[in-house]
């Protein structure tokens, strides 16, 4: 069947007809350019898994796909789950592989208060609200930071942050950021300095991360989640290392994304031996967890709870998948389960493989729909009554899947059905009146696409539930972009942005700051795709 799919070309970033090819157990995108000729790029290095994960969520390769690619002009309502915002350019690290420095960008993007006075007011009036995602750069180096945050609390909004934690080393910054209770997405690629030394050039910025999260443990009244940029030959030996430290901190952390490395750095600006891409990367989570029990799904199978989720809480859609997973090829997720010494893979604890009980899981909430959507779950009774459908559908379901003997307790079980019923209470922390942080049984593990331009094809951005949000200069309207389509145009608009709002600048912070890339060279910006 000939595909009406797209990709950008990796010379000229014109939108061009794309095609997946498998061979070699590999799995590539092929984009034909009228100007530059024919073009590919590495999609996965193992073709049964990616193609498995299409097939769990049944997709279907159409004749026609409507995204065009050109995200300016189309501006489709993707009704958005995950809002990422860049507040900045600026940062106090200086990595190579970064796209989003001033650096890279040649220009400085710190937009005043203005600008997100007209962000969050139009992010507020969306019904339901979705999760705002403070993004960089660096967000901490703005020292009007909780300023912003305080803009987005009076629009309704709940915003995350992004960060690299070097800041919250400083014990007073962190104890100011987690008075705030806001939720950090925090970035940690390993617990070895050499990684830092390999992948960002920035040995010393290892002790800093460290210093930092024994801050958030002391300070934080919340868990929080932990980003890692995962490659081959950098970190891939300390995969296992990582996972242990975050069993023994899972008070803190509750949940783990991995982003493969994404080569989007010009030739000879930064060496790899071997690619990474996302099947990769589950791969080293595999090999890390004790009995190699670890499977993937397709985190938009997911979604299948959205209507169950509804009767126990008044926001169904995940605050924690950050794309949304909406593509079988996009974000895909699993389960690690403490045996109380370590994390074991779900499949330890399951009868059959999790591939089959997650589909089996979307086939029961498939059928139970019917009966969910005669009642309200807003009504106290109809609300319970819902909640009695679903146990009802669920618990037989749950005792033929699941491995009894090996919960130690029941303690995992009970943090599984955790995810539909949420606890009433929490006992009270000795050091105040807030709820203290339990250690959770379960983790959630979620792997990332993440601005892989050479990569992204238009059947995986046509339902996007991702995007960064931005003004258009011209009309002063809050516009939107699928977040893995954004790098191609994100240099010309946020100049745009930049020349019409000008810079918050802080004179002498700025000047004594060695790693604000204010001294680097101006790299030239990509052309947005034709």
């Amino acid at each position: 069947m000939k595909s009406d799919n797209l990709g950008i070309c990796s010379k000229c970033r014109a939108v061009v007809p794309a095609t997946f090819e498998t061979r070699d157990g590999q799995v590539w995108i092929r984009k034909d350019c009228p100007k530059c000729g024919s073009d590919e790029a590495l999609v996965s290095t193992d073709a049964k898994a990616w193609q498995e994960k299409r097939d769990m969520s049944q997709y279907v390769v159409t004749d026609k796909t409507t995204c065009t690619m050109k995200c300016d002009a189309c501006q489709r309502p993707h009704k958005p789950n995950m809002v990422f915002l860049d507040v900045t350019n600026r940062c106090n690290m200086n990595c190579p592989i970064c796209i989003a420095t001033i650096r890279d960008m040649g220009f400085d993007f710190n937009p005043p208060m203005a600008y997100f006075e007209n962000i969050f007011e139009a992010l507020g009036k969306m019904n339901p609200q979705p999760v705002v995602q403070l993004f960089g750069g660096e967000p901490t180096v703005r020292e009007d930071l909780m300023d912003i945050l305080a803009v987005a609390h009076k629009y309704g909004l709940k915003p995350h942050i992004t960060t690299n934690g070097l800041r919250l080393a400083d014990e007073d910054y962190c104890r100011m950021l987690c008075e705030a209770r806001v939720p950090l997405r925090f970035a940690f690629d390993g617990r070895n300095a050499d990684i830092y030394e390999k992948l960002r050039g920035n040995r010393p910025a290892y002790d800093k991360k460290m210093k930092a999260l024994e801050n958030l443990k002391k300070y934080s009244r919340r868990k929080h989640t932990i980003i890692g940029c995962a490659a081959w030959g950098f970190n891939d030996q300390h995969m296992a290392d990582l996972f242990q430290y975050l069993h023994e901190n899972r008070d803190l952390i509750s949940d783990v994304g991995l982003i493969p490395l994404t080569e989007n750095w010009d030739p000879g600006e930064f060496k790899v031996e071997r690619h990474t891409t996302m099947e990769d990367v589950e791969k080293m989570v595999n090999m890390a967890i004790p009995g190699n029990e670890v499977e993937f799904i397709p985190a938009g199978m997911t979604y299948a709870m959205k209507k169950p989720r509804s009767f126990f809480r008044e926001n169904p859609r995940s605050e924690v998948l950050l794309l949304a997973g909406v593509h079988p090829n996009c974000e895909a997720m699993t389960l690690l389960i403490s045996d109380g010494k370590t994390f074991r893979g779900i499949n330890h604890y399951l009868k059959r493989p999790f591939q089959k009980v997650a589909t089996e899981f979307e086939a029961i909430s498939k059928r139970i729909e019917p009966k969910l959507d005669k009642l309200d779950p807003k009504k106290f009774f109809q609300r319970h009554w819902g909640r009695l459908i679903i146990i009802k559908a669920v618990a037989p379901w749950v005792l033929r899947t699941v491995r009894i003997s090996r919960l130690g307790g029941g303690k995992p079980i009970r943090s599984l059905l955790g995810l539909l019923w949420r606890k009433i209470s929490n006992p009270k922390s000795e050091h105040g009146d807030f709820k203290a942080r339990r250690p959770r049984a379960v983790m959630r593990v979620a792997m990332l696409p993440f601005e892989e331009q050479h990569s992204i094809d238009g059947a995986r951005l046509e339902n996007c539930k991702a995007v960064f949000a931005y003004e258009d200069t011209l009309d002063g309207k809050v516009k939107y972009f699928p977040a893995c389509s954004w790098y191609p145009y994100r240099n010309p608009i946020m100049k745009l942005i930049s020349d019409k709002y000008g810079t918050v600048r802080y004179g002498k912070q700025i000047a004594e700051n060695p790693t604000t890339d204010k001294q680097a060279p101006p790299k030239a910006t990509h052309a947005a795709p034709a």
